[in-house]
């Protein structure tokens, strides 16, 4: 025991205990769906978005992904993030959680924490998406949490990534004549816009083919759109050079809003539209039989119900008017009044009377393309889908009722353009006086029945 007047010796406080300090930052994001992406830039150059091996988002780049949407066909969840963290007395079992502002979105990942400065790729997974088609195409912000060492900071970056939810897993499309890259920026962006809160395939398909068909008054039948949502439009002059023909010009930027775009683009973006939300299409080309016609008329003509042949000695002809061309107005030809009539050799006995010609092809109103009211007044051949078991007319917004080609025909076409005459043009015997002003062409048409539409199938998926 301590004496009368010896000292006490100080007791000795415990070391206080080490304060825990954490402070985390994303350095980058890959994410790992599977489905590549490409952009076309002005020009036409494709390029893959992101550039090989490079991340979606970090070292200033902010790139888009796609997956599957939660509960979809081929679903997939992984993606990589890089975190970079300063610290102390956290060492150990860590955990990352990110939750998008409309809580539609979390991901997770749990890594190790060692050393007060270090960084990982963790491996991460969706732990939540969206249960229907979703665009965050210009996108959605997050916040991040880790807890590491019994603290939980918030951890800094990838505030907004760039994300688009689809139905079901891709099916590429694949033929001789499917030359492009998969799957476009722009194409993706349309495709889940028009479907956006739909899941399955009826559903999304119903969206999608909504885009380019719905139902007006004209005779109770689906049209197509005018103006369109890509605001192209179809045909807007006469040099099919300049058009969008395919999928590659229809995504460059400005090109088809200045050059207007054709029957095979319209058709491409649909098919790809379905494709990227892994439903399966067909591509349909029906075709002239030449030489037998020069072209089809489609959609927007009608015959008389009980046509009089204008030449005795060839019944089958029949005439469609007399046309000049107007290649910046659609539908590039106008039609022009002329005395057009029919002479005939003396010699033959008796003598048909000389009379003008009865038009018995006549162009109809109110048949618009996509994005255009007037459309063009004939076709060598043209662009359709084919889809469970029957076939969609996208320019013209029509769905058919079976895949039979000549059923096609009979509700799609109105005829054949089989000869275009100038003035003053004479053929077997027959001399046609066109006097018009300015100087026109008379067309000679004939009937469907008289001819055979060719079905050609290429791509598909």
């Amino acid at each position: 025991m301590t004496q009368v007047g010896e000292p006490a010796a100080p007791a000795v406080p415990p070391a206080p205990p080490p304060v825990k300090t954490l402070a985390v930052a994303l350095v980058h994001v890959k994410f790992e769906s599977g489905i590549d992406i490409y952009d076309v830039e002005k020009g036409g150059k494709v390029k893959p978005l992101p550039a090989g091996g490079t991340p979606h988002w970090g070292a200033g780049a902010v790139c888009p992904a796609v997956y599957v949407r939660e509960g979809g066909a081929g679903e997939t969840k992984d993606l990589k993030i890089k975190v970079k963290w300063k610290q102390t007395d956290c060492d150990g079992k860590a955990s990352l959680h990110g939750e998008s502002g409309d809580g539609k979105i979390k991901i997770d990942g749990d890594f190790d924490i060692a050393g007060d400065n270090g960084e990982k790729e963790v491996n991460c997974r969706f732990s939540k998406k969206p249960g229907t088609v979703a665009n965050y195409g210009k996108g959605i912000d997050f916040s991040w949490k880790v807890t590491a060492g019994g603290k939980t900071v918030t951890a800094t970056g990838a505030a907004a990534l760039l994300l688009f939810f689809v139905d079901a897993k891709p099916k590429p499309i694949a033929g001789a004549n499917w030359p492009y890259e998969k799957y476009y920026l722009r194409v993706i962006d349309w495709a889940t816009q028009w479907a956006e809160g739909k899941q399955g395939e009826a559903a999304v398909f119903k969206d999608l083919w909504g885009k380019f068909s719905y139902k007006t008054f004209w005779k109770g039948e689906e049209r197509a759109h005018v103006p369109h949502a890509t605001g192209f439009s179809y045909w807007p002059h006469d040099d099919a050079g300049r058009l969008a023909q395919g999928l590659n010009k229809v995504v460059e930027p400005g090109y088809a809003a200045a050059n207007g775009w054709s029957c095979r683009g319209i058709a491409h973006l649909f098919m790809e539209c379905l494709a990227l939300h892994g439903i399966q299409c067909k591509e349909v080309i029906p075709l002239t039989p030449k030489p037998m016609a020069k072209a089809f008329l489609v959609h927007n003509w009608e015959i008389t119900l009980a046509p009089e042949p204008n030449w005795y000695d060839e019944p089958g002809d029949h005439y469609g008017g007399t046309w000049v061309k107007t290649p910046t107005t659609p539908p590039l030809y106008r039609e022009v009044r002329t005395g057009l009539k029919k002479k005939v050799d003396a010699a033959i006995s008796p003598p048909p009377p000389e009379k003008p010609l009865k038009i018995e092809f006549q162009k109809k109103s109110g048949v618009p393309a996509q994005g255009q009211a007037s459309p063009p007044l004939f076709f060598s051949n043209h662009w359709i889908v084919e889809y469970q078991g029957k076939l969609y007319d996208t320019s013209y917004g029509i769905e058919h009722k079976s895949t039979d080609i000549t059923d096609y025909g009979k509700r799609a076409l109105a005829g054949w353009l089989v000869k275009v005459l100038p003035d003053g043009a004479a053929q077997s015997g027959h001399l046609w006086w066109i006097n018009p002003e300015p100087a026109g062409m008379a067309f000679v048409c004939h009937k469907f029945a008289d001819h055979t539409l060719i079905k050609h199938v290429e791509a598909s998926n």
